[in-house]
């Protein structure tokens, strides 16, 4: 299928929002940020349209750019009916030639791992998986309440955070988890967030709905928890923090990103993944401009 493109404008919003309606069973969470993205002069919104007039939208995405350093594409999507036409695979090459014309370093997206189409256009493309990090989640019902457990927690800001993430097994390269996106450590603000620290053995980043910065963030009332560190500690510190949480009898769904030796340990305090079988949430990374 022949596809032509364009930069979105807001009188774009009502195909946008059409399409989403079908994306993860009517719960997509771009509607509710296209207005931002529409008004971010940091990024590249793009449309896929099937006639020459650019008027009869079939997909669209986003490139978010971070200092000429990093791509970040995210948001692609494809209306119901014209999925497993090769749209995707189109949208990725135009967004990635936009990344390469502005000499942008390197390209990043996630994906969950069970996202057999993300995974297959990842390795189309040439990307390769950088890190991830296994999900789990839980209603406030299931959770197994265990007290809390006698450590010292300390609170600190997104400075201080940054100072500590290289001491813990991130991987390669400074990026961490933010629940369902990755981010570089020197674009972390205070908005992403409230971290938590148990000496320098186990960080946790606690992320609501009141964390806008957050694209891919949680639904009102939902709380994620990303934690690093020694697993021990790691899922003290994810008990201790829930312990807290659980007292506002507001939130009522958490979602944990960990190590996959801290998840086997979750999951005895009544969290589970989707489906009953493992996964996680992986960055993919591809270098389109070397270093001059």
């Amino acid at each position: 299928m022949m596809l032509f493109f364009r930069e979105l404008r807001s009188d774009d919003i009502p195909s946008i929002k059409e399409i989403s309606k079908d994306i993860w069973e009517g719960e997509d969470y771009v509607p509710q940020v296209i207005d931002n993205w529409l008004n971010d002069g940091n990024c590249m919104n793009y449309g896929a349209f099937r006639d020459e007039g650019r008027k009869e939208m079939v997909g669209f995405g986003r490139v978010k750019l971070f200092n000429r350093d990093i791509a970040w594409l995210e948001g692609g999507r494809v209306k119901k009916d014209y999925q497993k036409k090769g749209i995707g695979r189109e949208m990725i090459k135009y967004a990635l030639d936009y990344a390469k014309s502005i000499k942008v370093r390197k390209a990043q997206f996630d994906t969950s791992s069970k996202n057999l189409g993300s995974t297959a256009l990842a390795k189309y493309f040439g990307f390769k998986q950088k890190k991830s990090m296994n999900v789990l989640n839980a209603k406030r019902p299931d959770i197994k309440s265990s007290g809390f457990p006698s450590i010292e927690v300390k609170k600190v800001s997104a400075k201080e955070s940054k100072k500590l993430y290289p001491t813990f097994n991130i991987g390669p390269s400074d990026e961490i988890c933010m629940g369902w996106s990755y981010k570089s450590l020197k674009y972390l603000s205070d908005d992403d967030g409230d971290w938590y620290v148990v000496n320098s053995d186990a960080i946790l980043q606690k992320i609501t709905f009141k964390s806008v910065s957050i694209q891919e963030g949680p639904e009102e009332n939902d709380i994620w928890l990303i934690a690093y560190g020694k697993t021990k500690l790691s899922f003290e510190l994810i008990q201790y923090i829930l312990q807290q949480e659980l007292k506002n009898k507001e939130n009522n769904s958490f979602e944990i990103f960990c190590a996959p030796e801290v998840a086997s340990l979750v999951e005895n305090i009544g969290f589970s993944y989707y489906d009953g079988e493992p996964f996680g949430v992986v960055l993919y990374e591809k270098i389109l401009n070397k270093n001059d």
